[in-house]
């Protein structure tokens, strides 16, 4: 068996006709010849050539070492569309090369020549376009033209290379009969198509790692066998990482022949990662993604350094230059990887046009959740851990929450904060910035179907912008009424307000945005979102039960008493604490054994303790079955909130089997039926909340009562249903079913 890498470029490639190295005024390569064929032979190569584009001049020069050829790399055209090809001719003479020329612009002439003069030719990375869309009938007169396909190119995706190869296995004689009196042209080939593999390296980084084995006797008998189809396809596929990385060293090399000098902090690690051979090409790319990520931490590190006093307005420019170039050397890898969606794009109207479309798929959709709180004690954060906890048991197995929390955990991906700051007025919460590179590499690696961004926060935003660069379809999930939060937390309009915009914008952005109730959902609607469904929550009725009533906790929470009323919740004043001690305080003074258990920590614990009334309970957070032990052995639940779009703690209360008094806003109108499981007060009425409370508190059967609807209620709903309504929007999203089982808004 012989080897060689069939596709490889040199610094005399200076022809493709890319218009956006032009623009950039980058070579195509800086390879020099003598280094390739170094690294080929050192890499098991047995032949070595190189295919520069429309020259021969890079091959001529190592063409006396041993078991060389010369190729080149064809540049040509349908000429009645002016889409270009790349079509591979191997082991030519300059002679053959110099009589080609004015074949080029028309791939038809050009086949012509090469089959009269017996040139072994292929057709370089089929799929991949370079002009005006490809279409199905570009791809048949390909299919016509071309016995030999490069079935994969080491800088196209996987998908582009295992595509083109299910089109080549698809070219049987009768099809190709079909296609001759189809298109008027005679097929150049007996009805089977070959394939080759190369590396098309051009950054010297990926030399020999893709390449094609064939049987046969020198370069004659080698390049025969793969004519005959008796050759196979090995090694790497392209990625983003490999095109970014080839990309730089294209700027690297660009930037030091135009006699600039890299800085003397970096020379040393650039000469490294792009002059030296590696003996594994993807440990190297491996090693430039790791500094490349190291070095925009430290740039950002720097930026962020210092004040913005007086004194430090000097220094700002060059933290802002610190924090561009940061940036900058990011861009190659987003833009990379938005040419490979273009790409992707363009594949899946092929494979439709020939295979058909693909029906509804067996398995749940792949969906990687974007969430800024996961390990905090909030609606969000539970229900990403509820859901993170389904995928990583099996019973949801398409779905990965990815979050930057600090411990990974089962269902979740870590991701690496690059930086992080406290959420001003809440800073219990940290805000976690990730780099956007280290999200693009998650979302590539998982291959998801669908993003689902939960939160508008960083993380969201960057799960967000590589989907939409991605071209992956968004869902995003609307769980908080941030423009109130942030009025409550600032006491500033023009804060919250800008804040509202901020999620207007962000969630108009996505396919579909789930909201947790009807009356979110029509407030959506009215504020300008188009595609707005519905997504409950769940209960998990095994663990929040009556059953877990314990009558030593409730002696312990009576303290004498005779009632007990429970809060569960975080202690902050956007949550109305103050309504509830206020109301709370009036009906102790009706009702002295009346206690008032809060469950939760929040910033303004200490300030709520210091105004509680007599009778009042701090017991802290509380979780699983504490939890469940001090809902099941209370008596009435109560919850002034008003900003909550939900309020699961509301579901946990009903499925206790405790009555509920709740303000009539968010979610509560639509988990509590008044009169039927609880009752609902007008927000910031403490003397109407008291009234409620009081009461529950003067009827034992009523309390019962709406106790068992609530419990009825609770459960309807279970996860498992919330996540199957959750799969049937990625679904719905996808096109895969035209079933819309969501409420639509």
């Amino acid at each position: 068996m012989s080897r060689c890498d069939l596709h490889v470029h040199s610094i005399y490639s200076t022809d493709s006709g890319n218009y956006a190295l032009r623009r950039a005024r980058l070579g195509e390569s800086y390879t020099q010849p003598e280094r390739l064929y170094r690294v080929c032979r050192a890499r098991g190569m047995t032949h070595v050539t190189i295919s520069d584009h429309n020259t021969v001049e890079g091959a001529l020069t190592i063409a006396h070492l041993p078991d060389t050829f010369v190729s080149v790399e064809v540049t040509t055209r349908f000429p009645e569309d002016e889409v270009p090809l790349h079509v591979l001719v191997w082991n030519l003479t300059e002679e053959d090369h110099r009589d080609l020329q004015p074949y080029r612009p028309s791939v038809y002439e050009l086949v012509a020549f090469l089959r009269e003069r017996g040139l072994a030719h292929a057709l370089a990375h089929p799929l991949y376009r370079m002009g005006p869309p490809l279409t199905a009938s570009h791809v048949e007169r390909m299919m016509l033209l071309f016995g030999v396909w490069e079935g994969r190119n080491g800088a196209r995706s996987r998908e582009s290379n295992e595509l083109a190869c299910r089109l080549a296995a698809a070219v049987k004689p009768d099809f190709l009969a079909s296609l001759a009196e189809k298109h008027g042209i005679e097929p150049a080939h007996d009805g089977r198509i070959a394939l080759t593999g190369g590396s098309d390296d051009h950054g010297a980084l990926d030399i020999a790692t893709t390449w094609t084995d064939a049987p046969g006797e020198g370069v004659d008998g080698f390049l025969a066998a793969v004519a005959r189809g008796e050759g196979s396809v090995a090694g790497a596929h392209g990625s983003t990482a490999k095109l970014a990385h080839a990309v730089a060293a294209l700027f690297v090399n660009a930037y030091r022949i135009s006699g600039a000098e890299l800085p003397d902090t970096i020379r040393a690690q650039v000469e490294a990662l792009f002059d030296d051979d590696a003996t594994d090409a993807e440990e190297r790319h491996r090693e430039i993604a790791d500094q490349s990520a190291r070095f925009v931490r430290l740039l950002g590190e720097r930026a962020r350094a210092g004040g913005m006093s007086l004194a430090e307005l000097p220094g700002a420019g060059r933290r802002l230059g610190a924090l561009a170039f940061a940036a900058g050397l990011q861009l190659p890898y987003l833009a990379t990887a938005r040419h490979h969606a273009e790409s992707r794009s363009c594949l899946s109207e092929i494979e439709h046009a020939f295979f058909g479309k693909r029906g509804t798929r067996p398995r749940a959709p792949r969906a990687l959740l974007f969430t800024d709180t996961f390990s905090e004690v909030n609606g969000v954060a539970g229900t990403m851990r509820r859901l993170a906890g389904a995928a990583a048991d099996g019973a949801y197995p398409g779905a990965v929450v990815v979050a930057a929390h600090e411990e990974p955990a089962p269902g979740t991906i870590a991701l690496p904060p690059d930086w992080s700051l406290p959420l001003p007025s809440y800073e219990s919460l940290d805000l976690r910035f990730p780099l956007p590179t280290d999200v693009l590499a998650c979302i590539e690696e998982r291959n998801p179907d669908v993003i689902h961004v939960a939160t508008p926060g960083p993380v969201g935003f960057c799960g967000l912008a590589v989907a939409r660069l991605l071209g992956i379809p968004v869902v995003g999930s609307y769980h908080t009424e941030l423009g109130p939060y942030a009025l409550h937390l600032t006491r500033d309009l023009i804060v919250a307000e800008a804040t509202e915009v901020y999620v207007d914008w962000f969630y108009g952005r996505c396919s579909t945005v789930l909201a947790p109730t009807h009356g979110v959902a029509d407030a959506l609607v009215a504020r300008g979102l188009a595609d707005v469904g519905i997504w409950g929550r769940g209960v998990d009725t095994d663990l929040v039960s009556p059953e877990r009533r314990d009558e030593a906790l409730r002696e312990e929470l009576l303290d004498g008493g005779g009632l007990v009323v429970l809060y569960v919740g975080r202690l902050s004043h956007e949550k109305r604490i103050g309504v509830l001690l206020d109301a709370f305080a009036r009906v102790s003074r009706a009702r002295s054994e009346a206690r008032l258990v809060i469950v939760g920590e929040g910033p303004a614990r200490r300030e709520f303790e210091r105004t509680a009334p007599a009778g009042t309970m701090f017991v802290g957070e509380a979780h699983g079955t504490d939890l469940a032990s001090l809902y099941a052995s209370a008596d009435v639940f109560c919850f002034p909130s008003t900003t909550d779009t939900f309020g699961q703690v509301l579901l946990e209360a009903g499925a206790s089997g405790l009555p509920v008094v709740a303000a009539a806003a968010g979610g509560a109108t639509e988990l509590v039926v008044h009169g039927q499981n609880g009752l609902l007060v007008p927000p910031d009425d403490p003397g109407l909340l008291a009234a409620a409370l009081l009461e529950l508190a003067e009827s034992p059967a009523r309390r019962a009562s709406y106790g068992a609807a609530g419990l009825a209620a609770a459960r309807a709903r279970t996860w498992d249903a919330a996540f199957a309504s959750l799969a049937d929007t990625y679904r719905q999203v996808l096109g895969l079913d035209r079933t819309r089982t969501l409420v639509a808004a």
